[in-house]
């Protein structure tokens, strides 16, 4: 069993929480913006057996604190890397976590050796074409906690097309588990967002063709249809892309089918494509 260190890093307005083990090129891991860095359980231990891993709760999340001043997700998670002297890494995000990953990579290029998302997503980029996905919008203007929970769970969990029954109950019961600490919680990204978090400008939507490290885009075959027009958009955008649908998983895809995500994923972080690679539909 490889050890794990956990540490407390202090940011502006924030105190973040990281865990740390193995050794080797680093991947960072930026989990989903529903759940927190237990997102990334099997990936950490089962990765740290061959690389260095780190994980942290964003700020608003997990075990981390988030108070009232303008902040940056991609400016913390610079933060969290110079704490643990990590100069260079891959990085492994979800969702949310991918839209911080995007503006880290702009910001500092040279720091970073592969993107690989899970189910991506970016900065006021909302599904809404579902009737789950727009009873989470809902929940979010009123803060409905119970709403936001269970509308979470079958708008991005269960999916479009899937009933609660056809879900891993494991895999449910442990997402819905880091959901509802998440939204219970009094003060949360979720509550400061609007308020307080500054988006980089111009968008990295707009700044694609600048990104030149590998990248991979994995999409759950139930994710929501918003989420597969974003990782179409990222594939024509980023030079040295490829895409691959996850069949029968939903918007936190590695949680359903890990062993399909690390396959693709330690391909990626193995062997760094030169040339853009051949790609998949999405």
């Amino acid at each position: 069993m490889t050890n794990t260190t956990s540490h407390w890093i202090d940011t502006q307005h924030a105190r973040l929480y990281a865990e740390e083990a193995g050794t080797g090129d680093t991947i960072t891991m930026l989990h989903g913006f529903l759940v927190d860095s237990g997102q990334w359980d099997h990936e950490f231990a089962t990765l740290a057996k061959t690389h260095q891993v780190l994980r942290y709760d964003a700020r608003g999340f997990g075990r981390s604190s988030i108070e009232p001043g303008s902040y940056a997700h991609h400016e913390d998670l610079a933060a969290v890397l110079d704490a643990r002297g990590i100069r260079r890494t891959a990085l492994l995000a979800c969702s949310g976590g991918a839209a911080t990953a995007l503006d880290f990579t702009l910001a500092h290029p040279q720091r970073v050796s592969a993107l690989i998302f899970v189910g991506a997503g970016y900065w006021g980029r909302f599904a809404d074409s579902t009737p789950a996905a727009r009873a989470f919008l809902q929940a979010l203007g009123t803060m409905d906690v119970n709403g936001l929970i269970d509308s979470s769970l079958r708008a991005f969990t269960d999916g479009p097309c899937r009933a609660p029954s056809e879900v891993d109950p494991t895999v449910r019961k442990h997402t819905e588990a880091m959901t509802a600490k998440l939204f219970k919680r009094e003060s949360s990204y979720w509550t400061r967002a609007a308020i307080d978090q500054r988006t980089a400008q111009p968008s990295a939507l707009e700044r694609l063709h600048e990104i030149a490290v590998p990248t991979l885009l994995l999409v759950g075959s139930e994710d929501q249809r918003e989420v597969h027009q974003l990782a179409r958009e990222l594939l024509q955008g980023i030079a040295h892309a490829r895409a691959m649908v996850i069949d029968g998983a939903g918007h936190h895809a590695n949680l359903e089918a890990p062993a399909a995500v690390l396959a693709q994923l330690r391909a990626v972080v193995a062997q760094p494509a030169k040339a853009r690679p051949e790609v998949q539909a999405v």
